[in-house]
């Protein structure tokens, strides 16, 4: 967690909105002391509103979206979201305000998600009033399921977004939004916990399946110190099935296995076990790899300081055992060009 002041003084905007309007209010706010521009979306979602959005928007490189709406329009909401994705913008649905339905979907768009403990962001399916009657509309929820999966949602969340039928609605809390795989931002006051220090469930598969392999098929290769990896390890399988039992749990990783398998025979085992200690690196988690052969404190040469400097050259498996992949066709050809020497010239030639 890390203290910000922003959050605080968007809470308290949030909160001064006062009663929803007949129509989406939507301005852009300055405020003393924020770097970033604010633009505040309240009330219904109507007719085109997406086209304002997208006014109000030009220009600016980044802004945060404070949402507070009851929903509206399936097809000025999917705008709004990709003008928002688009754009880079972050978005917030501040403590104890409401953002139902198509309000949601804006939500979600957000490069950053900004949220609370007692945010208010329900989602249903769409739907469509016939006679009288709430009606759900496919095609409006396959449109959405096409949007959530262009921003990146696996199939788990998209059910949970158009699951609940037009009168009722599934909230979203941030537990539950990491079980999904959908990163937030948390909320607290004047405090943010990001999601790198409240992964969701998908990073701790990744990360999981990403040990598995530092500690196999890598171990030649980097010679990790498996004492430091190991806890790492079990840490984030631990982690995991907590949040989503067993059975989702493996249901999440096993598929890993394939892609490792797939990446494994397109760029091969020394390769792809660099780019996931970088990987793992990068997040800050403990590989067991802690420099190259040789000690960097002693490190004298231009050679010996560019190695310490590179991780991606921290490989300590010895040349001789990296075996080249000639394709036995190609030798063929080889061999039948190459000038015949007798055993006498071969013998001369050795000495």
């Amino acid at each position: 967690m890390f203290a910000t002041k922003w959050p605080g003084l968007l809470v308290g905007m949030a909160m001064c909105c006062g009663t929803v309007a007949q129509a989406a209010e939507i301005e852009k706010i300055n405020l003393p002391g924020i770097e970033v521009p604010l633009i505040s979306l309240r009330g219904p979602i109507e007719q085109g509103d997406g086209e304002k959005f997208s006014k109000l928007a030009e220009g600016l490189n980044r802004a945060s979206v404070i949402l507070k709406s009851p929903g509206g329009l399936v097809k000025e909401a999917l705008q709004i979201g990709a003008t928002i994705r688009m754009s880079g913008f972050s978005t917030m649905v501040a403590a104890d305000q409401e953002c139902f339905s198509a309000c949601g979907l804006i939500w979600v768009s957000g490069v950053r998600r900004y949220m609370s403990d007692t945010s208010l962001i329900g989602f249903h399916a769409a739907y469509r009033e016939e006679n009288g009657e709430y009606r759900e509309s496919g095609v409006a929820n396959a449109e959405i399921g096409s949007y959530l999966t262009h921003l990146g949602l696996r199939i788990e969340a998209i059910r949970y977004f158009t699951t609940a039928g037009p009168s009722g609605f599934l909230l979203l809390t941030p537990d539950r939004a990491r079980m999904l795989g959908i990163e937030t931002y948390k909320v607290d006051g004047g405090n943010v916990t990001t999601p790198s220090a409240n992964p969701t469930v998908d990073v701790y598969a990744d990360r999981f399946v990403s040990l598995s392999l530092l500690q196999s098929r890598c171990a030649p290769f980097l010679q990790p110190d498996l004492a430091k990896v190991k806890p790492a390890h079990e840490a984030a399988f631990a982690e995991g099935n907590k949040l989503v039992g067993a059975d989702k749990w493996i249901d999440l990783w096993t598929p890993l296995l394939d892609e490792v398998k797939s990446e494994l025979n397109k760029k091969g085992a020394l390769l792809l076990c660099i780019e996931t200690e970088a990987h793992l690196r990068g997040q800050g988690q403990e590989t067991g790899v802690d420099g190259p052969s040789f000690s960097c404190a002693a490190a004298a040469t231009p050679t010996e300081l560019s190695l310490c400097r590179q991780p991606e050259l921290w490989s300590k498996r010895p040349r001789h055992e990296l075996h080249l992949h000639v394709d036995p066709e190609q030798c063929g050809k080889i061999r039948s060009q190459a000038p015949s020497r007798s055993a006498a010239q071969l013998a001369q030639g050795s000495q």
